[in-house]
């Protein structure tokens, strides 16, 4: 069983040791170690835009957000090497999008996901996100995906 909590800055540690897990920064930061100033950019920003971390039996094993990006938001998963394959990310993600769709009233969800990475692309389709087509990317060109707010379309 998985919970979502708030990010705190106390977290700096616990996602450092995940940003820089050779299986999470190939797709995450395009294969770049991640300095730890680097981790605690990434973790005020989460901070700033309302970001979870994704906690199991207390431990902090990933992140989640809906990362503003214009006027919609992106999803983002990130899980620990370890709790790969177990449905974690399957259900942070399901948290994050009801969280988007009920809370926030948000019409829409994004994702985007480097072409490589496969494990990612079968999640989008788990979750109901439909392509929307490719962009370049730094290192990938990355498939963009949207989830739409279906009880939104109906009011």
């Amino acid at each position: 069983m998985i919970a979502l909590r708030a990010v705190e800055p106390a977290d700096g540690d616990a996602l450092h040791a995940i940003f820089t897990e050779p299986g999470v920064r190939q797709y995450l930061f395009d294969g770049a170690l991640l300095t730890r100033a680097g981790t605690e950019r990434h973790v005020e920003a989460s901070i700033a835009h309302g970001a979870w971390v994704i906690l199991q039996d207390g431990e902090v094993i990933g992140l989640t957000s809906l990362r503003p990006t214009g006027k919609d938001r992106e999803l983002t998963i990130v899980i620990g090497e370890r709790h790969w394959g177990r449905g974690v990310a399957f259900a942070a993600a399901q948290a994050a999008m009801r969280h988007g769709f009920e809370v926030l009233k948000l019409p829409r969800i994004l994702a985007a996901v480097d072409l490589p990475n496969e494990r990612s692309h079968r999640l989008m389709r788990r979750l109901g996100f439909i392509p929307m087509g490719e962009v370049d990317g730094p290192k990938y060109r990355a498939r963009t995906y949207v989830a739409v707010n279906t009880a939104a379309s109906r009011s």
